[in-house]
């Protein structure tokens, strides 16, 4: 019955319970008359109850549900989660009852039907007692008590923990037993009659399984704190939970359902510094903005930031209509809530298509272009060298030349570690469009310095979570099909950010820039991607395959894909500097002139697909430096 009644949907239960509201004015009606004529039924002049006619008495009680009902939707009585009721329901239910019988008693001596002053009095009291008791009966109801209640560890000690852990006493299925404050120093702290534990604490109690599930409210300037007690409790079956949203708690509307997995990127995220607001605005605020790629996972990113930031204009350039409809929806939705509308235009193509940039460039006056177009997947791009060159290096010229020309102020490339001593296609693609904005720059600044306005800058750095071709949404997949999870090799190491931080510091990086800069984000500590499977194998709950626990999930060791490294690195040479922000530095690399990249991109122009990778890595190791092509042929296979 209980579990019916829960699922049943929200306005069936608001309906059940205006019906039984329904039913027990009535029957508080009929009672008063009982009371006040002393007997269950009785007959005077030919009327029932002391001489109200049924008709009568039917709209008397009709008249006590015009008052009653909409009253009660008013207070919102019927909006409240019934296990969830407290002294503030029944105070409403009273204050309801109260101005509905003095609008209810005025209609009916305004109708001067015969009705007994003593029954309009008793009424209320009645049917005040009887809606009360209807929500403790149905509060009780579905609290009935489970004995099997998990019991659960609460972080923190702040109020919205407090308030947490009174709204699960109230739950059916989970048990507070404590919190966890890593700033106490004493087990002998109380609040709100549960212990407050210290670290060391919940070490011993998950040895001993004194509790099954360790719960946050996640908050991003205690994830490093958080990371260390995870890592400390990985040894011992505990569920680790979050509850995604405080509002949640606030509304006291937490249930076990509305309890989350902790994900890798509550993990692997830093806390972050605050943002430079001046270097946010810088390049944004009141003005028109260009980002090309804006369907890709930074694209994106990027889109929703810079509407956040008050642009005058932006513009969107996509060459996935999938991607750039999804987008586009997004901002439209942004818009359709927010009190000022920000101008944005869709544009469906390729940074290589020319005709498109210059009608682009002619119904706008762009200040600022963040460049995110690119072929980035690296087994593909090995497949396809051709396509990567033409946009990642012919699309980035192209877009860096219009900007030019029309006096665009700031340009700022996405690029990547892979940049880095590239042993792949993608990687020395992204460096090549690296030193043609550094070629480009130099050529301004020594043959147009009066002319030119735009200073052009790149910003590289690692992985971002959850992004297009991540292995995090790939390792998530696999484990929700029960596995195996492929690593390609044990010693791989990436360095990790959130698609926020990233975008977050790749606008405050061109706000820093002064033309030809070289920007490196500071990605905090490489992690082991194999650490990094075991982590999301366990933190969904599974255990990981071994010969003494063959109902694990399997993790699989592939060998490095064609093109891969075992780790990535964010500078060529050793020449970097600091930056007036913590996470932003800037490198001093080296350079070829504008004529040397204006040869090699004649040479990509006469290219066919026809071209052999081959060819293409020897017209790449030509003009990269450090460029060293991995292949099938020195790719070390790890089995397990």
């Amino acid at each position: 019955m209980r579990d019916f009644l829960l699922q049943l949907p929200r306005p069936i239960k608001k309906l059940i319970l205006m019906m039984n509201d329904s039913l027990f004015l009535l029957l508080g009606l009929y009672l008063a008359l009982v009371l006040r004529n002393e007997s269950f039924f009785s007959v005077t002049d030919g009327y029932p109850l002391t001489g109200l006619s049924f008709n009568h008495f039917l709209d008397v009680y009709f008249y006590l549900l015009l008052c009653v009902i909409p009253i009660f939707i008013y207070f919102e009585l019927y909006n409240s989660v019934i296990r969830y009721i407290n002294v503030e329901t029944y105070k409403k239910i009273i204050y309801g009852i109260a101005i509905a019988s003095i609008v209810w008693i005025t209609i009916i001596r305004f109708q001067e039907y015969a009705m007994p002053r003593s029954v309009l009095i008793i009424t209320p009291i009645i049917s005040t007692i009887f809606l009360a008791a209807i929500r403790i009966m149905a509060v009780n109801l579905l609290r009935t008590v489970n004995l099997i209640r998990k019991k659960v560890l609460i972080h923190g000690v702040d109020e919205y923990a407090i308030q947490l852990a009174e709204t699960l006493k109230i739950d059916n299925d989970l048990i507070p037993i404590g919190f966890i404050s890593h700033k106490s120093k004493s087990d002998k702290i109380r609040i709100s009659e549960l212990p407050v534990y210290t670290e060391d604490d919940v070490l011993a109690l998950a040895a001993n399984k004194k509790f099954e599930i360790l719960l946050f409210v996640m908050k991003a300037d205690e994830s490093v704190y958080i990371r260390k007690l995870l890592n400390n409790l990985e040894q011992y079956d505990i569920m680790i939970k979050k509850l995604p949203n405080i509002s949640m708690i606030v509304n006291g509307k937490v249930t076990a359902n509305d309890l989350k997995q902790i994900d890798i990127n509550d993990l692997l995220g830093r806390d972050m510094i605050a943002p430079d607001s001046f270097l946010l605005q810088s390049c944004i605020t009141g003005k028109q903005i260009l980002v090309t790629g804006a369907g890709g996972s930074i694209g994106s990113e990027l889109c929703r930031q810079i509407f956040n930031l008050s642009p005058k204009k932006l513009i969107l350039l996509e060459q996935s209509e999938y991607f750039l409809y999804e987008i586009d929806q997004e901002l439209s939705n942004i818009n359709a809530t927010n009190d000022v509308e920000i101008p944005y235009e869709a544009y469906l193509g390729s940074v290589t298509d020319e005709k498109l940039l210059n009608t682009i460039y002619s119904k706008n006056k762009i200040n600022t272009v963040y460049h995110a177009a690119a072929h980035k997947h690296v087994p593909l791009v090995e497949s396809n060298p051709l396509l990567a060159l033409e946009t990642n290096v012919l699309g980035t010229h192209l877009v860096a030349k219009k900007s030019l020309e029309n006096k665009t102020e700031n340009f700022v490339l996405i690029s990547s570690d892979k940049a880095v001593r590239p042993t792949n296609v993608m990687g020395a693609s992204k460096r090549v469009a690296e030193m043609v904005l550094q070629a480009l720059q130099d050529e301004v600044n020594n043959k147009k310095r009066n002319e030119a306005v735009t200073k052009f800058s790149m910003v590289r750095f690692g992985n971002v979570l959850d992004t297009s071709g991540s292995v995090v949404p790939l390792f998530r997949k696999q484990i929700s099909n029960g596995g195996p999870v492929t690593v390609t090799d044990k010693r791989i190491i990436r360095y990790f950010m959130t698609i926020s931080e990233a975008t977050e510091l790749v606008i405050q990086a061109g706000s820093l820039s002064k033309g030809g800069d070289v920007f490196l984000l500071d990605m905090g500590e490489p992690i082991s991607i194999y650490e990094l499977a075991k982590k999301m194998i366990k933190l969904s709950g599974n255990q990981i395959k071994t010969d003494n626990n063959q109902d694990g999930i399997e993790i699989l060791f592939t060998g490095l894909r064609p093109g891969e490294k075992l780790y990535e690195e964010l500078l060529i040479g050793s020449n970097v500097n600091e930056t007036s922000h913590e996470y932003i530095m800037t490198a001093n690399e080296e350079k070829i002139s504008y004529s040397e990249i204006l040869s090699f991109i004649d040479k990509i122009s006469n290219l066919s697909y026809k071209s052999s990778l081959s060819d293409i890595q020897k017209m790449l190791n030509d003009i990269v430096k450090g460029y060293k092509p991995s292949n099938k042929n020195n790719i070390i296979n790890i089995n397990k």
